[in-house]
């Protein structure tokens, strides 16, 4: 695709993009499904997503210091806020583990913005390694999905919401390289038509399987509390 074609779709996809991370919070009240956790993490996780990205939709004034300074802040949070999806929407041994994992994560951070400061350098770190750890447990979550050939609502809507993350994150690894690691500044345009079309196709899929699947009876299962 042309590149200056990508550069003018842009705000016309960040515009959809934005208004789709909004859903699942809609989702989640029209529904009544807020006292899931699992259900009530996933919406919050997309509806930071919006707010983060809400001064590009309303073409607000740039700021580069506020700007910067809420994307670290927001970095620190997405994998947390992911591990937490997963960690309620697990049980037993594995919901163990990932308690632990989310324990370990953050003290990660910790150490890797003591050690570098807060800025892009200890950014970067966290991304990429959080990024790649949703990626590996999205993909598990799904593998699991596949060994069962029967499945309760809940599970069938979090197969959906672990094929969002696997979209979203696995374009952001191209992202990553590219723009955080400033291997090709010139492919800025096109990095964010990858960003958005995430978004919208992650989005899209999690909305979805919350429509489509979510429930808000707690009868069914034992999980997502």
């Amino acid at each position: 695709m042309n590149a200056r074609f990508i550069t003018l779709l842009n705000p016309y996809i960040s515009v959809i993009a934005v208004v789709l991370c909004f859903l699942p919070f809609l989702l989640l009240w029209w529904k009544k499904l807020n006292h899931r956790k699992a259900y009530l993490f996933i919406a919050i996780y997309w509806l930071i997503n919006g707010l983060v990205n809400l001064p590009d939709f309303m073409g607000l004034p740039d700021n580069t210091s506020l700007a910067n300074e809420i994307s670290l802040v927001y970095n620190l949070f997405d994998t947390l806020l992911v591990l937490l999806v997963f960690y309620f929407s697990a049980n037993g041994n594995k919901k163990r583990v990932l308690f632990y994992l989310l324990i370990l994560f953050a003290f990660f951070e910790l150490v890797i913005v003591a050690w570098k400061g807060h800025n892009w350098d200890s950014s970067t770190i966290i991304v990429g390694t959080g990024g790649l750890l949703i990626l590996i447990y999205s993909i598990i979550g799904v593998a699991e999905y596949f060994q069962k050939i029967e499945h309760s609502s809940f599970e069938t809507t979090m197969g959906l919401v672990y094929a969002a993350f696997i979209f979203d994150y696995g374009l952001s690894i191209i992202t990553f390289f590219s723009n955080y690691l400033n291997y090709k500044k010139e492919t800025v345009a096109e990095n964010l038509f990858v960003y958005y079309m995430s978004v919208i196709a992650a989005t899209m899929l999690t909305s979805f399987g919350l429509w489509r699947y979510a429930s808000a009876k707690l009868a069914e299962d034992n999980y997502g509390n």
